[in-house]
């Protein structure tokens, strides 16, 4: 389903999943309401240098954190507004998360997208 440029080369875990950078999401998302494939929620990864695995994030202050979103279907809405109301609420996570403030600078490693569709 998605384009070559979108697979090869992307992190990927070994059940599947995918883990993508803040700058191939919006392509990412385009396929997925292509398709009219609703977005559940999805969550931030850390992937440190060499892993081959995720992480929990670390904080500037010191934590280590977890974000991620969920979006349900309302019982009014049709699929098509909910498939356009969660991509739009994907790429505000994505955009929000994280903030230039919340890891700590020169963190080694990459912090990646995965989403449930």
């Amino acid at each position: 389903m998605f384009p070559s440029d979108l697979e090869v080369g992307t992190f990927r875990l070994s059940n599947g999943e995918y883990g993508w950078t803040r700058e191939q999401i919006p392509r990412v998302i385009g396929v997925l309401v292509e398709n009219n494939l609703g977005i559940l929620g999805g969550e931030l990864w850390w992937v440190p240098l060499g892993a081959e695995t995720f992480h929990l994030i670390p904080q500037a202050d010191g934590r280590k954190g977890c974000y991620a979103w969920t979006t349900e279907q309302r019982p009014d809405e049709t699929w098509a507004d909910f498939v356009r109301r969660s991509a739009a609420e994907s790429l505000a996570a994505v955009e929000k998360w994280p903030a230039p403030d919340d890891i700590p600078k020169g963190l080694p490693g990459r912090i990646l997208y995965n989403l449930t569709w």
